[in-house]
Order: C-alpha cells, then structure tokens, then sequence
C-alpha cells in the first residue's frame, strides 16, 4: 500500500518592521522558519510585499530540503495592513496572477489573525503592542470586533512608536514650557538625545521629517524601558503605565461585541499579547489594571487571562493557509503558548 503524500502549508506573520514564514507538513511538524523585513504594503507598497513574501516561501523550502519548485498547497498571510477586504481580495489575486506556483490557496488577514489561530483556536482577543498597536476580538461563533490599527499619524496607541513619541512630546512640552512635566525629564533627555545623536533640541527635526523612519523611532522605546525597568525613573514608568492604561481602553472599546460564552470562560476573557512592548509588562500592568478594574461593571469583564506566544504567529498563519484550502492542520495548541498574567476587577 503506497503511502500518501504529504501536503505544505506555509504562514506569514508579517509586521511593519519585520516578518516571519513557518512551513508546516500537513502532519502538522513544522519544517522550517525565516524572517526578513516588513511587508506592510501601505509602508513598502503592493509589489515589494509580496516579492517580500515569495523570497521568504522560497528561503523555507529551501532550510526545510523541499525542492524550490514545490507548490505550497496553502498559504496564510496575515499582515499588518491587511485589514481591508479590499486589500485581501487584491492580494489574492496578484497571487493567482503573478505567483501562480507559490500555492494552491491562498488567506489574506491581518496581522492579528496568525496570533489567535496559534494560540486560541476557538476564539478570544488579540492585542498587539509592537511597532504598531492593534486589538481583534473573534468570537466562537465567527464574528469579530476591533479597535485600532490605524497607524502611528492617528493610532498606534501603546505601540513601541506611540511610546516613543509620547516621551518626546512630554521632552519638547516641557522644554518649551508649553506643558510642564511634574516629573524629572532629565533622564528622558539624556536617552533621547543619544539615541538621535543630537546637540540640541532642533536636531530631532530631521529624524520626525525629512529621513523619518518608523521602525528607528520604536527602538527608541527599548532604551525607556530599560531606564524604567532598571532605574525606575518616574517619567519613563509613566509613560509605560499610560501605555498599560490604553492597551485596557482597546479591551473595552469591543466589550460589547464579546460574545457571554467568552467573558465566562474559566480564566475569564482569554486575551494573546503580541509584540515587544509587553516584553515591560511590569511598566504597563499598573495602568491596564486601574483601566479594566475603573471600567468592570460598564464592560461586564471581569476577569481576564493573558497569554504570551511560545511559538512564532507565523505557524497559525499557516493554519489559515490550510483552513483556506479546506484542511485542518494538527497542530499542538497546548505547546504555543503560556500564561503570563491573570487579573479579577
């Protein structure tokens, strides 16, 4: 009796600064990974995303010994401007027309979708608080919610971005004496102005304008963090604590499209962290907790549980890549990740 062939599935959990492809056999054994840039199409436009993406395909059936011609029988991407109905069905179809031999079948969501699908299969929250920040609620019954996700120019509240411009916004309020800070700013200072390599205040102008990158002006945010974690300077913990404060207001601005069976569940309402910034969850926890505890009896959550991934988002990614297709990748949920945090209000 022949054997059966096997099947590949490929996922890609693409942020703004970077992007991560996991091949997975249909067995559900994870082959291969990569990483490589952003594929955020509205930073790198449409083309560049997706030679992006094929280039990270080919570099994980290469890792995994697969022949560079296999034909992936799904493909999940779940990227960061890939809200938009739009914006998916024009992805998929430059697939079907440009990359015709890359797979079979192809999901196209956002960057919170690869998240739930590799931790909470059936349902929950997904915050995200890296380079950018985003909240997607899908509930067991299919429908979803979400709060955010519009970009650091009028979003990306709590995001490593936001925390960065937050800390120079106080710096050059204070300075100008515009709004004075009540706590010390020299710290603050002295960080942001050997990051920029800056002589005075002016020299920030070049950074915001003419050569602004947004993945440079988040690494600013690790070097706050330390001086918050390891210093505990006031400013720096409360900046974080504001952060923590409007990562609860995203759990609350779709409270009223979670679905009972969710709120009640043991554990309370299941919630998977993505991104860097939770890396300071010791900063941001005083903030989320006043926020979710002040608004308990408006929202009817009453308690939560966090989790952290313990596998890249890229491997449920390609679970949505074998939902697309009409399969079910048997992955093992219980090894993806861990509790790092539980609250009653």
């Amino acid at each position: 009796m022949s054997e059966i062939p096997f099947e590949y599935y490929g996922g890609i959990e693409g942020g703004a600064s970077n992007t991560k492809f996991a091949l997975v056999r249909s067995d559900g054994k994870i082959l291969s990974k990569s990483d490589g840039g952003g594929t955020n199409q509205f930073l790198i436009g449409m083309d560049e995303c997706l030679k992006r993406i094929e280039s990270l395909v080919k570099e994980g059936l290469k890792n995994a010994g697969l022949p560079m011609d296999t034909k992936l029988e799904g493909l999940g991407l779940s990227l960061s401007g890939g809200d938009s109905k739009s914006v998916q069905e024009e992805i998929i179809d430059i697939v079907k027309k440009n990359y015709s031999t890359l797979t079979h079948h192809t999901y196209v969501g956002s960057d919170t979708m690869s998240a739930l699908a590799t931790a909470l299969p059936q349902g929950g929250v997904v915050l995200i608080a890296g380079t950018g920040s985003n909240c997607q609620l899908i509930n067991t019954d299919g429908t979803t919610a979400n709060c955010g996700g519009w970009g650091h120019k009028i979003g990306d509240e709590s995001s490593a971005c936001w925390i960065s411009f937050r800390a120079i916004k106080i710096l050059y309020n204070h300075e100008d004496r515009f709004v004075i800070c009540k706590q010390d700013v020299n710290v603050v200072k002295s960080i942001i102005f050997k990051y920029f390599q800056m002589e005075n205040l002016h020299g920030i102008l070049s950074h915001l304008y003419s050569t602004f990158d947004k993945a440079k002006f988040s690494r600013l945010c690790k070097e706050l963090a330390t001086a918050g974690l390891e210093q505990g300077d006031p400013l720096c913990c409360e900046i974080f604590k504001e952060a923590g404060f409007l990562l609860g207001q995203h759990i609350c601005a779709i409270s009223s499209k979670v679905n009972q069976d969710l709120k009640m569940r043991d554990g309370g309402l299941p919630i998977v962290c993505v991104g860097s910034v939770f890396k300071s969850w010791k900063l941001l926890e005083p903030g989320f907790v006043e926020c979710m505890s002040s608004r308990a009896a408006e929202t009817g959550i009453r308690e939560v549980t966090l989790f952290s991934l313990t596998n890249d988002a890229s491997v449920g990614a390609a679970a949505l890549g074998a939902k697309a297709a009409g399969k079910i990748l048997p992955l093992d949920y219980s090894s993806n990740a861990n509790i790092f945090f539980t609250a009653k209000f």
